[in-house]
């Protein structure tokens, strides 16, 4: 080979390898795609439930039984020091609802690089397709289940739970398919890569559960992960200051913090602002709660609460089956 072609192949390997490394970093969705409005945020009712299901109803993938030492419902993790924590926002939506979404919130994590986990409902990932890929294709964030419509796994009956789970699982891989069509057609099939088939982690509606639902998700190789920090973000009165001040004081190692980002969290964007460089300072890392369970070693427990055994049993007469709000008679 002469020297002049040897140069032109030098070239244009260069050129590929460059085209190659473009299209690699190129991301699925632009800047202002992410952006949202205060209108995105507010939750609003329905005339009526909607009580349908996903295109799909059944999941095409399935994952083993799960370990024994991760059976039962997660409190947190033991990382033998290891200043690890993990941030996590529910996505509630019930079946009389179309709640919001807190782009804010999700622009602080971006802002700060900080990997966090939502947990969304099955019928909020079909009402927010967009927002529920752009949240699958970011490598900071993993989304878990939060059941078709916020179900009260406390309540419900078998048929039931199995529903709430299973839809959810066949939503996310239905928006899985659109998000790896979009992202090809937009010539960013690399950035899907990493995007896991199915659901691997869920939380519990109302922080309630039995040993029957536990037993269902074990079955399903889905970890059942709650919390042992709760910002307490969804009552209206709480403040940004407030969230940052119980937060430093109950985070440790290992801990798994509970917010909200569709609508009814308040002041949890503006919390997270100031949390975030807190918890940094004192020597904390943020990861998801797939990458928690992979660095310790749960701490389970056989029942479901806030912050003590029996302290959510009192959503069951509130709330019911839970998938619906309450009526309740004006005076």
């Amino acid at each position: 080979m002469n020297k002049a072609i040897s140069c032109a192949c030098a070239a244009l390997a260069a050129v590929l390898l460059w085209s190659w490394a473009a299209c690699a970093q190129r991301p699925v969705f632009e800047a202002s795609e992410l952006a949202g409005s205060p209108q995105e945020k507010l939750p609003g009712k329905l005339g009526a439930p909607d009580l349908t299901g996903p295109q799909r109803e059944i999941p095409r993938h399935a994952a083993p039984p799960l370990a024994p030492e991760l059976r039962g419902s997660i409190r947190r993790l033991e990382t033998g020091g290891r200043k690890l924590v993990a941030l996590t926002f529910d996505l509630c939506e019930l079946s009389d609802q179309r709640a919001g979404y807190d782009a804010p919130l999700v622009a602080v994590l971006r802002e700060f690089k900080a990997p966090a986990t939502f947990f969304a409902g099955g019928k909020w990932m079909r009402s927010h397709p967009e927002r529920a890929m752009q949240l699958m294709a970011d490598p900071l964030f993993e989304v878990g289940s939060h059941a078709w419509t916020h179900g009260n796994f406390g309540v419900l009956g078998k048929e039931a739970m199995a529903r709430q789970i299973d839809w959810t699982q066949a939503q996310y891989e239905l928006l899985r398919d659109d998000l790896t069509a979009l992202a090809g057609k937009r010539g960013a099939g690399y950035a899907v890569k990493g995007v896991r088939d199915s659901i691997a982690v869920f939380r519990f509606p109302y922080g309630r559960c039995s040993a029957q639902a536990l037993e269902m998700l074990a079955s399903r190789g889905v970890a059942a992960v709650q919390w042992d920090v709760n910002m307490m973000d969804a009552a209206k009165t709480r403040t940004s200051e407030a969230i940052v001040r119980d937060a430093l004081r109950l985070v440790r190692p290992g801990s798994i913090v509970l917010g909200h980002a569709n609508g009814f969290g308040h002041a949890t964007a503006e919390a997270l602002r100031s949390l975030i460089p807190a918890l940094r300072e004192k020597g904390y890392e943020f990861v998801t709660v797939s990458a928690l369970l992979a660095a310790g070693k749960p701490v389970t427990a056989q029942d479901c609460y806030d912050s003590r055994p029996g302290d959510t049993a009192v959503y069951d007469a509130q709330f019911g089956e839970g998938t619906v709000h309450p009526h309740r008679h004006k005076p």
